[in-house]
């Protein structure tokens, strides 16, 4: 082990993409002390190659060790080469303290830092398999394998007190092992990427008047668009001049095109595909609506809080760690397209409480969310760690 600074920091995540987990890995490391850390990236590949960054673009002056082996779903085959070949990284790289990312490059990752013996190993969830993922028979399955992982780990960082609560009721882990860290993002960075409201409406086809909903995520079960579409139509009914703009693509986007013909919305609701504006489209939009089944921290919420929105979204994981119920938006239980688009209608309707609860939002993004205090917290764990370690 490294015994002065530098020390050797390898972070290792199935993918690298413009949200989520791996956005918020890449604001952190970008950020930290180069003369304390010495950090490099290994990365998979994202299923949906179209998401993947290049690994050129990503400009945060870090080694990067691909993996295409090294992906979310389960192949036993291709598992076994990503296991092999991040051995051989680790191997080659000395490193003082493995950091891995998400369940897939948690498992391997930590297994393979614990095989090589690297002093420190360190794993983040980005939020809790536990709950909406999967069946229970295969939660049960991948919680008996993070109660192995988590046994070769010196440290897990969650994204909420909720979050550790229900991993130690799982029996993964112990308490000491735990810690909590939000994810942050660059309040002033974000606030400043402004966009052409007018410009960006006619674009979707929006009126000047219209109260426009935006969303942002995967199409994929998880993130309950089809609750969304539900919810949005009732609003719709009763106020003409609503629009809804879903910003991400995924394996969903069929049915909910279909979805969408069949609550008449079509003329309402806009699909956009991935975009690489998110920041300047929010200024667009007077409405943000997450309606996850489940949820690590939600980016995204504080993205739209850096921009004024308020929100309406649905009371999982830990959401309620970001949104303030009556304060900063709205909370309601998943799926529940009822009290949604109640919530909904309520918003947009209500133009003083809108813009009142939007600039709370903003205050509690810049007060709790800044990526400073992430990259802060994130170096103070390393370099605790790091001491424990060399005693």
């Amino acid at each position: 082990m490294t015994n002065v600074p530098p020390y050797r920091i390898l972070n290792v995540i199935t993918r690298i993409e413009q949200g989520g987990a791996p956005l918020a890995l890449l604001e952190t490391v970008k950020r930290m002390d180069r003369g304390l850390f010495d950090i490099s990236l290994a990365i998979g590949q994202a299923e949906d190659r179209d998401r993947d960054l290049d690994p050129v673009s990503i400009d945060v002056g870090l080694r990067i060790h691909q993996i295409p082996e090294l992906r979310r779903s389960v192949h036993p085959v291709r598992d076994l080469v990503a296991l092999i070949k991040l051995i051989g990284i680790i191997r080659a790289g000395e490193y003082d303290l493995v950091h891995t990312h998400t369940s897939k490059a948690g498992l391997l990752g930590r297994i393979a830092a614990s095989y090589c013996g690297v002093p420190a190993i360190v794993h983040s969830s980005h939020g809790s398999i536990l709950d909406g993922y999967f069946s229970p028979s295969l939660t049960s399955i991948f919680a008996q394998f993070e109660k192995f992982a988590a046994s070769i780990s010196d440290k897990i960082i969650c994204l909420t007190r909720e979050e550790i609560g229900r991993n130690l009721e799982a029996g993964i882990g112990s308490e000491s092992q735990y810690t909590y860290i939000f994810n942050g993002i660059d309040i002033s960075g974000f606030e400043h990427r402004r966009g052409n409201r007018d410009l960006l409406r006619r674009e979707f086809q929006f009126g000047p008047d219209d109260h426009v909903c935006v969303t942002v995520g995967r199409l994929v079960p998880i993130k309950g668009q089809s609750d969304l579409l539900e919810a949005f139509a009732i609003a719709h009914r009763n106020n003409p001049r609503l629009k809804l703009l879903l910003v991400g693509d995924g394996e969903l986007r069929t049915i909910l095109e279909s979805r969408i013909r069949d609550l008449n919305i079509t003329e309402a609701t806009h699909l956009a595909g991935w975009r690489n504006d998110v920041a300047e489209l929010l200024d667009a939009c007077d409405l943000f609506v997450l309606t996850s089944l489940n949820e690590g921290l939600g980016l995204v919420l504080i993205e739209a809080m850096a921009k004024k929105l308020a929100v309406v979204a649905t009371k999982v994981g830990g959401v309620s760690e970001v949104v303030e119920d009556g304060k900063t938006g709205r909370l309601v239980s998943a799926q529940d397209t009822e009290a949604i688009g109640s919530a909904i209608a309520e918003l947009t309707s209500n133009n003083e409480t809108r813009l009142r609860m939007g600039e709370s939002g903003y205050e509690r993004a810049k007060a709790f969310f800044s990526i400073d205090q992430t990259v802060r917290n994130t170096e103070n764990l390393y370099r605790d760690l790091l001491a424990w370690k060399s005693l």
